[in-house]
């Protein structure tokens, strides 16, 4: 399955300049005249046996006037750290050319839907670019993470999209991992205002529940934004909710689960977690979680029936966001504020003192929501599949060679693509011929009759993302693959594109034309700059008319090639039966398809 890892950046002024009012606040944006944490985690990267996925790197900036600065940064920082696989960065200039592309195709409406400001925004960006790259599954990790297991994206694919107890696993929460080893927050052991917010204590009672012990997935109540394992069926229907200021990934927790979508978390999957220090003050951060929690439990409370929708309460989300999305929030805002004044102004901090004591105000007014919540989340989500489908239908193709722009060697690869295809359109005729002799259906054919079908036979070069078959065609033809690979692509009424199967050197496309008379079922695509050699079925059942011999033997390789191919598609099919079967029995010690435990 097409994984895209996300990995989102953010920067901000100089060190010198600092932070100006209008700014975006997030916890530690690096300044642009520092390294900060992104090399290391690129870095990381080459510690991963599979490398069959593709890397976005979203460069955000925490002000408008240093978007162009931030996307060149970023892009020298990529440059230099040489990823191990396809790497994308995509940043403010990508989101400006995708909403003026919505604007001229008349769609103002869902121009805002997009942005790059605040995190569950900066969320969505990494949903939906893996939507228009094709991707089934997103893996969402932070700038200020390492990854030392060979095995992480082995697992973090492992159970995706599968069942687990009879419930579909549509997203996948791994854990960090701190400096000492633990789960746990890297925070004090005390900490004397948080006596009545005891938001780690929550935490850690929760994560004693669900990450230790067996079974390896349990069904969570939280997950972590930068270790989540996304499947197209969730992002594609629920988006991230853009009011909320932070804790946006247990926020999406809540929102995939009242739409019928779970979350388990894998105790077998990590990050290191190494952030830098958080360079706000501690009452401007707790105001942002006075803002978000209110939100929330305002959404939960708000929540009216809908159509395949579970009404949830505080408490199917215990001990933690649970214990702080309960009517005693107001209390623990107040009292946790009081103490934290008292602290600052014992150490004469006035100014701080006083923006503490505002956050009790704040929370009694401002940060109450005006509007129900649960209600601007659903015109949210009603948006954000309008504009899931306007892009399938209408603009994919142009979000796509947007997103295309970022792709990190794009000028080189682009100028190594035309020089492969001028070296291909000076191939001699007497190199065309041995490049036939080369292909594996043809292999033990008479010299005369190679020549016959070079005869009827020419090489064709296509470019990446070129189509060589569009579904519904009825250009029959016989393809040979003779250097690169394609893609094979199903479109489903809503025109979701599923990749069925990819096919590289030496294998063959189109057989099936050969025998049923009937428009193509697929899309075939190049994912690379792909030559082949093409035979035209007309000019083949002529050539084959005219030579019995030469008949006799292609049918025989033809029906060859179609009982590898039916078989192909049955161990396929297998494959899939064996993916949406219960993966809870192999955790409980049971075979799959018939087979029984010893204990049976």
């Amino acid at each position: 399955m097409k994984t895209i890892m996300v990995i989102p950046t953010y920067w901000a002024r100089d060190s010198q300049t600092g932070w100006k009012p209008g700014d975006i606040i997030y916890d530690h944006p690096t300044p642009l005249d520092q390294e900060g944490t992104l090399p290391r985690t690129l870095e990381s990267l080459n510690v991963l046996e599979d490398k069959n996925f593709y890397l976005v790197v979203l460069a955000c900036s925490t002000a408008t006037d240093i978007e162009q600065a931030v996307e060149q940064r970023v892009t020298e920082m990529v440059r230099t750290a040489k990823p191990p696989i396809e790497t994308y960065v995509v940043s403010h200039s990508h989101l400006h050319a995708i909403r003026q592309a919505l604007a001229t195709a008349g769609r103002e409406d869902l121009v805002d839907v997009l942005s790059l400001s605040g995190y569950a925004n900066i969320r969505n960006m990494c949903l939906f670019v893996p939507y228009v790259l094709g991707a089934e599954v997103a893996v969402l990790i932070d700038d200020d993470e390492l990854i030392d297991d060979p095995q992480f994206m082995k697992k973090a694919r492992e159970f995706i999209g599968s069942r687990f107890m009879g419930q579909t696993i549509d997203g996948v929460a791994g854990y960090y991992v701190n400096s000492m080893g633990s789960y746990y927050d890297d925070v004090p052991e005390e900490i004397h205002w948080m006596t009545y917010w005891d938001r780690f204590g929550s935490k850690r009672e929760a994560f004693d529940q669900v990450i230790p012990g067996e079974p390896r997935l349990k069904l969570t109540p939280f997950a972590f934004g930068g270790c989540m394992v996304i499947h197209r069926s969730l992002f594609r229907s629920v988006p991230f909710d853009p009011n909320i200021t932070r804790g946006e990934d247990i926020d999406y927790v809540i929102n995939a689960r009242m739409f019928g979508f779970k979350f388990f978390l894998d105790n077998q999957l990590y990050v290191q977690h190494r952030p830098p220090p958080k360079t706000h003050p501690t009452w401007q951060r707790f105001r942002e979680d006075i803002f978000r929690l209110l939100h929330e439990r305002a959404k939960i409370n708000g929540q009216t029936p809908q159509v395949n929708m579970t009404i949830l309460d505080a408490q199917d989300f215990d001990p933690y966001p649970g214990e702080f999305l309960r009517e005693t929030l107001d209390d623990k805002i107040l009292k946790s504020n009081l103490i934290l004044a008292l602290d600052y102004l014992a150490n004469d901090r006035i100014e701080d003192t006083k923006e503490t004591i505002r956050n009790i105000w704040l929370a009694n007014t401002k940060a109450i929501p005006k509007d129900n919540p649960f209600e601007t989340y659903l015109t949210f989500q009603r948006r954000w599949r309008s504009l899931r489908k306007f892009t399938s239908l209408e603009l994919r193709e142009v979000f796509y060679d947007i997103l295309q722009r970022g792709q990190i060697y794009y000028e080189e690869e682009r100028r190594l693509e035309e020089a492969r295809r001028a070296e291909f359109e000076s191939t001699t005729k007497a190199m065309r011929a041995s490049t036939l002799e080369g292909v594996p259906f043809f292999k033990g054919l008479a010299p005369e009759y190679i020549e016959m079908l070079r005869s009827i036979s020419w090489r064709e070069f296509f470019s990446r993302d070129e189509i060589l078959l569009r579904k519904g065609s009825e250009d029959h033809k016989l393809y040979f693959i003779t250097k690169g690979t394609v893609r094979i692509t199903l479109s489903d009424d809503s025109e979701e594109e599923m990749e069925l199967a990819e096919m590289g050197e030496g294998e063959m496309l189109g057989e099936v034309s050969m025998v049923i008379d009937a428009p193509h079922s697929a899309t075939v695509t190049a994912s690379e700059p792909t030559e082949v050699v093409t035979i035209d079925r007309k000019a083949l059942f002529e050539l084959m008319s005219k030579s019995p011999e030469l008949a006799s033997q292609l049918w025989h390789r033809l029906a060859h090639s179609l009982s590898n191919r039916l078989r192909h598609s049955n161990v396929r099919y297998m494959s899939q039966v064996r993916e949406a079967y219960d993966v809870a029995d192999s955790m409980l010690g049971t075979g799959l398809l018939g087979e029984t435990s010893d204990d049976e």
